[in-house]
């Protein structure tokens, strides 16, 4: 297999023209390549090439974080900082607009086919808008951030609820947190995840009483052993972030 600015020598095909950023054109060049895969997506076709690199780890910062993701609001860290959920009204809007129309086209003539060239276009864009805004988020958290505790979500069980599963499909917040354990992995950071079924939202992390009352529409409550009053999304960030740490002193 060879690889040159242009063209990449794949088995069977022989020679295709490709196209890639400046950055993974010199990554290319400069490491040793294990395999390629060719996938079909959307319809387009892409080669992901597995290759051997070194990757620098960040200087540390001293700093630890505790995250909590969420369905209103992404990503709420434990020092009151908050990242809003992306805006993907007008994708799925034209996803479904180019939905409809195509079930109303004969399978695979010239105006379905014309119709899936848009409908794929949309898929990418909102694909894209995704792992794109995660990517910056992810780095900028790894940046930042020695250590690194987070829930290790029960995906599949929030799927199960009919009122989440549509947004869960929008914000694929199993991706986020992927993108956060590799990357902390690649750094040299310390990435930590907290048992599922530890209490963050209901734990005062003033006294650590645990408000078995508290409901899911209830964004902030009044502790009823010390009386302070905790915004759920930052209380369960900081109670994340002091189980992770507490794991992290046990091991």
């Amino acid at each position: 297999m060879k690889i040159s600015n242009r063209r990449i020598r794949l088995a069977k095909l022989g020679y295709v023209h490709y196209r890639t950023s400046k950055e993974y054109k010199k990554l290319l060049k400069n490491s040793k390549i294990n395999n390629v895969t060719v996938k079909k997506e959307n319809g387009k076709y892409y080669a992901i090439v597995n290759v051997v690199t070194e990757v620098e780890e960040l200087k540390k910062t001293g700093e630890n974080i505790g995250i909590d993701l969420g369905l209103k609001t992404l990503v709420t860290l434990f020092n009151t900082q908050e990242i809003a959920n992306l805006d993907l009204s007008q994708e799925e809007a034209m996803i479904k607009k180019y939905q409809k129309k195509l079930s109303r086209k004969k399978y695979m003539s010239k105006n379905y086919q014309k119709t899936l060239k848009k409908y794929h276009k949309w898929v990418d864009r909102k694909n894209n808008k995704i792992k794109n805004t995660y990517h910056h988020i992810s780095k900028k958290i790894v940046e930042n951030y020695d250590i690194i505790s987070m829930e290790d979500l029960n995906i599949k069980g929030m799927f199960q609820n009919k009122k989440w599963s549509h947004k869960l499909q929008q914000i694929s917040l199993y991706t986020l947190l992927q993108m956060i354990k590799y990357k902390a992995e690649w750094y040299g950071k310390k990435f930590i995840q907290i048992d599922r079924y530890y209490p963050s939202s209901k734990k005062c992390r003033h006294c650590g009483k645990i408000n078995h009352e508290l409901k899911l529409h209830m964004r902030k409550w009044k502790c009823p052993n010390c009386n302070k009053i905790n915004h759920r999304d930052i209380n369960a960030s900081i109670n994340i972030l002091n189980e992770g740490i507490r794991i992290i002193s046990s091991e």
